[in-house]
């Protein structure tokens, strides 16, 4: 059992950690399939170019170069000759110092190591618990596929769909299918922001839910979701993510 402590910023998890000997915060991010590194503060490593889709402020192309990372310290856990993607952040960092203005935003850490875990999410204490030994005593179980990114089963406007597990995802983000639904409430004439009345996660019910709708045809290329959700439905009770039985693990909000 690992506890990892966090500041939650923005509905971020940022865990403090060193890579290559240099100190900061990651991002704790199951929706990013690949750990990367902010290249403004690794100039020093180089890479073969590829291009990615960023998942952020709707889906957008970018580029990144993959490389090796020596060292990566996190709580007690040390990694060493990691595969990452290197890439420019400071877009991150920069939406971040509005709340934590030191903030040194060295990466995010993805699914690729996070998976290795069984990870308790409770954002009411300060640290995360992987490995875990206890689960909660009004629970239910969900199951979370893996393909590529963690998948549920999501209820949004009477429709059950698919949608990305996304640590690092404050809003969620619906697929064009979503588009001119008449359950969802524009927040204004010109936006894609949109209020869904009620979000159904197994028998947790979630109101007034903040979405984006967006063209998300690069992540669905990828993984077949129709949308992507996390924050808004994990923060209000404690979740484990257990990547070895592909459940989602989540306290019951309300008794039946």
């Amino acid at each position: 059992m690992f506890h990892v402590p966090y500041k939650l910023v923005a509905g971020i998890l940022l865990i403090p950690a060193t890579a290559n000997g240099k100190e900061g915060f990651f991002a704790f991010d199951t929706g990013a399939m690949q750990t990367a590194v902010n290249n403004a503060y690794f100039p020093e490593m180089q890479g073969k170019h590829i291009e990615i889709a960023k998942f952020s402020e709707g889906v957008k192309k970018n580029s990144a170069d993959e490389g090796i990372l020596d060292t990566l310290r996190f709580s007690n856990i040390e990694r060493s000759n990691m595969p990452v993607l290197i890439m420019n952040l400071m877009y991150v960092e920069k939406a971040l110092k509005t709340t934590m203005q030191d903030v040194k935003f060295l990466g995010t850490l993805g699914i690729d190591v996070i998976r290795n875990y069984t990870v308790l999410l409770d954002y009411e204490a300060t640290e995360i618990i992987l490995d875990p030994e206890y689960g909660f005593e009004n629970q239910m179980t969900i199951p979370m596929r893996y393909e590529k990114l963690p998948v549920i089963e999501v209820e949004v406007a009477n429709r059950t769909c698919d949608f990305v597990l996304d640590t690092g995802a404050n809003t969620c983000l619906l697929g064009q299918s979503f588009q001119n639904d008449p359950q969802l409430i524009p927040v204004s004439s010109t936006s894609n922001i949109v209020t869904v009345p009620v979000v159904r996660v197994g028998e947790n019910e979630y109101e007034s839910i903040t979405a984006a709708i967006s063209d998300i045809s690069a992540i669905k290329n990828k993984v077949p979701v129709e949308g992507v959700i996390g924050y808004q439905v994990l923060s209000p009770q404690r979740s484990i993510l257990d990547f070895k039985n592909h459940q989602l693990i989540m306290e019951k909000t309300r008794e039946h």
